[in-house]
């Protein structure tokens, strides 16, 4: 019983990748035929049925990655032009490439002999009940070579022997145009001796032929040879006698490919009584009868590489804008519903409570940098080792007699790695009610990266501040990106705000988080607050409001950014942090101006982004466009991601963690078990954090932390009074739960302690 299988075409794509060593994507169309895009050097697999073996698949997928290494448009050209049947040409130029391809990976050798053993047992080249030795020789030919010679029945006189030898020998595309001539000749000569009647049909073959005096400029300019570079100068071993040897003085030569290439060859000729490779022909027709022709087509979108000066507001931007405008509220009172001096008393005052909290912030973050340290040299010496000097040690050589080991031994620590941190914070609508607590966090987090110098930075995603700052809300802005056809695109008005970085200086540094710790607290009152305070009196800059959600854009920006940060500082660990509370509001859209609409993709529609840096794809169809944008960003950077889910509800939001925790249905839905539910409540009460892991559970992060907004307010309560006649016990356990509160509280910091340390 044949052993069927279901196609992962990411595994092909990798395959096909691997087979060609350079820089080749490979898509799946709904498509009939192969081709290959020398420009863009795509490789175009069609979408085959998903009961197809892995053996003919492996076969398959190597097959045409040996006509996109190997095969020059210019074959099709000259077998035309010599009047060489198509399917001649095909049989000889497969026998060519399949040696190449299993020249130079060896291990394919058995997925070709199962392959084609399994296609011609399925009577893939029509021959089943036939006796094959009463064909022409090139069908012959054809099965013998396809047979790998081990295990073919395929018998020749003594004259058709040469031409064995012949394609054994082949190594560049002249040779096999000259080959193909021979053997038009001898089979038209061979089937008017025998009387062998063939069938003729010229469109059963997709390729058609080309005449370079039709070709538009572009497609003359764009045409460019394909053989990868060694490829006939790999040394093969005794064992491949059997496949062909190379020639030593002959090497592909590429100087006639004028014309661009394809997965396969043809040439078409006026005369009917030609010979004609009937084998050749039913591999053909069969080929396409193996391909999907109800599925949905597979659309590609790349990621496109940003210039950070059209996008990021830098710090600098962000402290001029919030000096003009304290100024401007401060002068022009009547514009803000408040007079000069109750404005001006509310920028002191607001100064003051930011002074406070930075103060017992630093407190807590010095005990945090202290215990840090100790962490890291505990680990580091925990990881030494230790070797011999070659000096003597004279406290040793007492023991000459009974001991080899008479030498100073050196103890070496591991070389310590520089750590980074990009952190990226929600600052859609939904988290007007939590960004205070949010704010607190990231204030604290940045005071310990400079006083450990870790690089960082720390960033806003929004799409507010081209909209409501400094152009009018509708203004056309797509030009202010340079996209290429099918990239990636971003929200026009998406923005990254830097609210801090370790490039700042302590005045700058300073500036910039009172900014945003006033900023948060301004919007934060808005909403929540009716006692009276300072913050009641000030406002902040319309182009900092809070907006929709832009985190997919925000992630294909990083896949800039993130790199960039990384040669910057020479980052050996890097780490990506993102505090949300929400998905993303938009979904995968690509450049296309030959397409009506939006350019978004449909969610029935099969989507993959495709990562030009790493040549991987991935699936980002309906709901996976951020999985599959995170998943991207850590192939390419090697950065750990983090996510702190915020949650503003105080019971446990249950549908978060059906997508973690949960099991997949039938029906495509995650669902949990009653037992893991009652786990994750059980959890949540003694804990108030969910934490779920790439390893272990159905998450794209790293690890993913949801919490309740009220459990990152930060906690400096003060010991509670001790009892009047209180013993040592006593006050370790109260100063104990009084400094684990604290420490608890800065959620985010520790969680980066534990990443660093």
């Amino acid at each position: 019983m044949k052993t069927k299988y279901t196609i992962n075409q990411e595994s092909k794509s990798y395959l096909a990748n691997l087979l060609a060593t350079e820089n080749l994507e490979v898509q799946y169309k709904k498509t009939a035929t192969a081709s290959f895009d020398v420009k863009n050097r795509v490789l175009t697999i069609p979408i085959w049925k998903k009961d197809l073996s892995e053996p003919v698949t492996d076969l398959f997928v190597s097959h045409e990655v040996g006509h996109a290494l190997y095969t020059p448009m210019s074959l099709l050209t000259k077998a035309h032009k010599l009047k060489i049947n198509h399917s001649i040409v095909n049989v000889v130029e497969d026998a060519r490439i399949e040696k190449l391809i299993k020249r130079r990976y060896n291990g394919l050798r058995q997925s070709f002999i199962r392959g084609y053993r399994e296609l011609i047992a399925d009577n893939f080249f029509g021959t089943q009940g036939k006796d094959i030795n009463e064909y022409l020789l090139i069908d012959r030919l054809n099965i013998h070579f396809k047979s790998s010679h081990v295990s073919s029945n395929v018998k020749f006189t003594d004259e058709e022997m040469k031409y064995v030898e012949m394609i054994e020998k082949l190594e560049t595309p002249e040779d096999v145009i000259k080959v193909s001539k021979i053997l038009q000749e001898y089979c038209n000569q061979e089937k008017e001796e025998t009387g062998r009647e063939q069938e003729i049909d010229f469109d059963d073959h997709s390729f058609e032929e080309v005449n370079p005096d039709e070709m538009t400029d572009e497609e003359k300019e764009n045409a460019q040879p394909v053989e990868s570079k060694d490829s006939s100068t790999e040394e093969e071993t005794d064992e491949e006698n059997e496949e062909g040897t190379p020639s030593d003085n002959k090497k592909q030569d590429s100087k006639d490919d004028e014309n661009p290439t394809s997965t396969g060859v043809a040439g078409k000729s006026d005369d009917l009584d030609q010979a004609i490779s009937e084998t050749d022909r039913s591999w053909e027709s069969q080929k396409q009868n193996l391909t999907d022709s109800d599925c949905n087509d597979n659309e590609y979108a790349y990621l496109h590489k940003f210039d950070n000066d059209d996008i990021i507001v830098d710090y600098k931007r962000v402290i001029k804008d919030f000096k003009k405008y304290y100024s401007a509220q401060s002068h022009d009172p009547a514009r803000f519903y408040h007079t000069s001096d109750e404005v001006k008393s509310a920028i002191t005052a607001s100064r003051t409570e930011y002074n406070k909290f930075k103060k017992r912030s630093l407190k807590t973050v010095m005990y945090l940098v202290k215990e840090f340290e100790q962490k890291k040299s505990a680990a580091l010496y925990a990881r030494a080792s230790s070797d011999k000097t070659g000096v003597l040690d004279p406290l040793k050589l007492h023991s000459y007699k009974y001991a080899d080991d008479v030498f100073k031994r050196l103890t070496i620590l591991p070389d310590g790695k520089n750590h980074g941190l990009m952190l990226l914070v929600d600052w859609s609508g939904s988290m007007h009610d939590k960004i205070l607590e949010t704010t607190e966090q990231l204030v604290q987090l940045t005071m310990f990266c400079r006083k450990i110098n870790v690089p960082y930075e720390v960033y806003g995603f929004t799409n507010a501040y081209q909209r409501q700052g400094y152009r009018p809300r509708y203004d056309d802005n797509s030009d202010r990106v340079n996209y290429k056809l099918g990239d990636t695109k971003i929200d026009e008005d998406y923005n990254l705000i830097q609210w801090s970085s370790s490039t700042m200086n302590n005045r700058d540094f300073d500036t910039n988080l009172y900014n945003l710790y006033a900023l948060a607290n301004t919007i934060t009152n808005r909403n929540y607050r009716s006692e009276y305070n300072c913050w009641e009196y000030l406002s902040y800059p319309h182009q900092y409001g809070m907006s929709s959600t832009p985190l997919n854009d925000a992630l294909i920006h990083f896949h800039t950014l993130v790199p960039e940060f990384q040669n910057k500082y020479s980052i050996d660990k890097m780490n990506t942090i993102l505090l949300t509370d929400g998905h993303s509001d938009r979904g995968c859209e690509r450049t296309d101006p030959t397409v009506k609409g939006s350019g978004f993709f449909r969610r029935s529609q099969n989507v993959f982004i495709v990562n030009k840096k790493t040549r991987r794809q991935y699936d980002a169809s309906g709901r996976k466009f951020t999985d599959a944008l995170i998943n991207s960003l850590r192939d390419q950077t090697g950065t750990k991601v983090v996510n702190f889910y915020i949650q503003s509800r105080r019971g446990l939001d249950m549908w978060q963690h059906q997508e973690t925790h949960g099991t997949l249905g039938q029906d495509g839905y995650r669902r949990l078990s009653p037992k893991t539910e009652a786990l994750i409540k059980q959890q949540w009460k003694k804990d108030k954090v969910i934490v779920a892991q790439r390893d272990k559970h159905n998450t794209s992060y790293d690890e993913q932390y949801t919490i309740n907004s009220n459990s990152m307010k930060i906690s400096d309560e003060a010991m509670a009074t001790p009892s009047e006649n209180a013993k040592t016990g006593e006050l370790k356990r109260l100063f104990s739960k009084s400094r684990n509160s604290s420490l608890q509280s800065r959620i985010v910091l520790n969680r980066f302690i534990k990443l660093v340390a």
